[in-house]
């Protein structure tokens, strides 16, 4: 694909077939180097004919081509409506690569003839950020390798002869969750009272952050992902690769003035403090595109007369060229617009097998553990 007005037209002729081109399309006839005689009985040579007609009118352009090293002159543009007066052209129009003197602007708006320029697309015209898309893609999933509850205590009712149950056990992403019965004392009136609750239901405060324990712990280990979420740094340089993390995550429940305390096997647990190692797998992959890439050619035609800016472009299964009125110059800018070699984060819930990250050698990443919020 070429986007570069060299590679397009090479030379006059060249530039001729383009012009002639790019006006092609459905109800208009469009002929190059067209020799027409006129009122005053001259023949006049136009590089560019277009014609169209509507019920029993008819409307011709005449264009011209100026393939040029220097400017398009005042007295190119008198030419122009010459040849239009002598011709009864409805319009008339000169193309150029390299523009015009102002002298030629002058006439031109005055006898309603248009100038345009064909030149590069800037990179703002093909839209931010520029023709070539390249960037960086981090997807990112988390585990939990390891979960410490430290100094946890168990309340059992004054003269239970009910079993003590030292361990928790969790059952992450459970779906069903069945009640059972817990007996109390009630503190008030020290009677025996009776209530229902799931397995590792959370009583204290906290429970505004997780019905139960696996909830608040998937929660607290997402702090962990974040934590290395937020870091915007690029692996190895932006090769694809898979990429482990393993970040701390402390939970010091007493140290905020409430232990959490969770009901399970039928006991009453409070946990001073929780640390649990998160493991956290970035899978990066660079994402390149080419906006011209289904293109033959992509351009900017700048009205000079007008002041309006057209980007033409054909496609490669197009028989016509396309032509998309560009945004004028002063539109507002796009703040969060999107930068080549940036990196975009994608978060992705749920869990990755822990064993992944089994034998893998450890390097040290400088940084304060993680607290979460409690």
């Amino acid at each position: 694909m070429s986007a570069n007005i060299r590679d397009v037209v090479s030379d006059w002729g060249g530039f001729e077939e383009f012009v002639k081109e790019i006006h092609e399309g459905k109800d208009v006839i469009v002929e190059r180097n067209v020799i027409l005689t006129g009122l005053s009985g001259a023949p006049r040579q136009i590089d560019v004919y277009v014609t169209h007609a509507k019920g029993p009118y008819k409307y011709s352009t005449l264009i011209e081509c100026k393939h040029w090293r220097n400017k398009v002159k005042r007295q190119q543009v008198e030419n122009m409506y010459a040849s239009m007066e002598d011709l009864g052209a409805s319009k008339g129009v000169i193309f150029t690569t390299l523009g015009y003197q102002s002298g030629a602007e002058k006439y031109a708006k005055a006898k309603n003839i248009d100038i345009f320029v064909i030149r590069d697309l800037s990179p703002e015209e093909w839209g931010k950020p520029g023709r070539l898309i390249e960037f960086y893609i981090q997807i990112s999933s988390k585990t939990i390798l390891s979960i410490d509850l430290q100094n946890t205590m168990v309340a059992k009712i004054v003269g239970s002869s009910e079993e003590y149950h030292p361990e928790i056990s969790l059952n992450f992403g459970a779906k069903d969750k069945a009640l059972q019965e817990i007996k109390s004392l009630n503190q008030k009136t020290g009677e025996l009272e009776v209530f229902s609750a799931v397995e590792n239901q959370i009583v204290s405060s906290h429970k505004k952050k997780g019905a139960t324990l696996e909830e608040y712990l998937e929660v607290a280990s997402s702090h962990g992902q974040k934590a290395i979420d937020e870091k915007s740094f690029l692996i190895n340089g932006g090769e694809d690769c898979i990429r482990y993390f393993q970040v701390n995550v402390e939970m010091p429940f007493k140290d905020k003035g409430e232990m959490l305390m969770v009901i399970s096997k039928g006991q009453l647990v409070y946990i001073p403090k929780i640390v649990m190692k998160v493991g956290v797998k970035i899978n990066q992959f660079k994402f390149s595109h080419d906006r011209g890439s289904n293109l033959l050619y992509a351009l900017a035609v700048e009205d000079c007369i007008g002041s309006n800016t057209f980007a033409v472009s054909k496609g490669k299964d197009r028989e016509t060229t396309s032509w998309l009125p560009l945004s004028k110059a002063g539109s507002p800018e796009q703040v969060d617009s999107l930068v080549n070699g940036s990196v975009m984060k994608v978060t992705t819930s749920g869990f990755f097998d822990p064993l992944e990250m089994a034998g893998l050698k450890e390097v040290e990443f400088k940084e304060q553990p993680i607290k979460s919020d409690g």
